[in-house]
């Protein structure tokens, strides 16, 4: 028997809270995903040691949303589609966990299944009317007969399909800011100047696993108002290089910097990292420094003939095959 492992949170009438609910679940789990508004899930397996128990959590939940102001029900179960259906018939207030969820699920009518209204009357014209009717069908029946969508509620229906919870970061606002004794007038020596803050905030994107999307970078000047500076970073990235050079750019389309004597540059939007790939026809990769960069990096990475490019070789020729060659980048 599996143990439970996912939570699923279940506030009713709380959809103008759902913002709320979601900060304040963000702050007390870990991969929080949004099913629905006002409807949340958590993997919690591998937490118990530092969480404590699943039930230990879900009621910890529940006071954090009660204090919010969300009437809540918590639901425990091997999957998330199993951990919702017990949540939503859960009262609010409680916790209820379960092992089994195919037996769980068993007697429970067969409208609980996500399928359209259609496929529903099908399944009752067939005489299937509870969950355990339907998840008694051969598998290979039920796809050949009703097609992908309906063969994935059969296996929730058995309890065999457990969906990926799917989170996304929770806002953060990462911030540093500089002062400095003596004004700086160039652009260069400001880029320079710059280098340190945006260091800080890189290593903190490193630090929580994030890339930036959006920058804002505050300039205070001398005997000016302050100068903003928006900047959005595509591909999203935590390199400080990458960083400081879409604040060049910015800097180099202003022409009234003035004198600068303190920054205060701020990430108003992150996203998980990933893979990186070279935003070639994005606004801050579209650059032929920022392709020779990469090219240069990966060559360093993996060695001679490791980055191609393709190189017309014979326009004329009558096979496409033919008309283009691919040529080591050296840069």
């Amino acid at each position: 028997m599996r143990d439970p492992i996912a939570l699923v949170v279940v506030a009713r009438d709380a959809v103008p809270l759902h913002a709320r609910l979601l900060t304040t679940l963000q702050a007390t789990l870990p991969r929080v995903g949004v099913l629905d508004p006002g409807v949340f899930a958590c993997d919690l397996a591998g937490t118990e040691e530092l969480l404590g128990t699943p039930a230990q959590v879900a009621r910890r939940v529940l006071a954090r949303c009660a204090r919010a102001g969300a009437r809540a029900s918590a639901g425990i179960a091997p999957t998330p589609f199993v951990a919702r259906v017990v949540a939503e018939r859960t009262p609010p207030g409680e916790v209820r966990a379960i092992d089994d969820g195919r037996t769980y699920l068993a007697v429970l009518p067969i409208d609980v299944l996500p399928v359209d209204e259609k496929t529903h009357d099908e399944l009752r014209l067939l005489g299937l009317v509870t969950v355990g009717d339907f998840a008694d069908l051969p598998r290979g029946s039920v796809f050949e007969r009703f097609g992908s969508a309906v063969a994935r509620a059969h296996a929730l229906a058995r309890g065999e399909y457990g969906d990926m919870i799917r989170a996304s970061a929770p806002p953060r606002r990462l911030r540093a800011r500089r002062a400095w004794d003596d004004a700086i007038a160039s652009h260069e020596q400001l880029v320079f100047a710059l280098r340190v803050v945006v260091d800080e905030v890189a290593r903190a994107l490193a630090r929580d696993g994030l890339a930036a999307l959006r920058l804002d970078l505050r300039l205070d000047r001398e005997g000016a108002p302050p100068l903003r500076l928006e900047r959005t970073v595509l591909p999203p990235t935590r390199e400080s290089a990458a960083l400081l050079r879409s604040l060049r750019w910015a800097l180099e389309e202003r022409s009234d910097l003035g004198l600068v004597v303190g920054c205060a540059l701020e990430i108003p939007e992150v996203e998980a990292a990933r893979g990186r790939q070279v935003g070639l026809f994005a606004p801050d990769g579209a650059r032929r420094e920022e392709a020779i960069a990469t090219a240069r990096y990966l060559r360093e990475k993996l060695g001679p003939g490791a980055v191609l490019r393709a190189r017309v070789a014979d326009p004329d020729a009558r096979l496409p095959e033919r008309a283009s060659e691919w040529v080591e980048v050296i840069a």
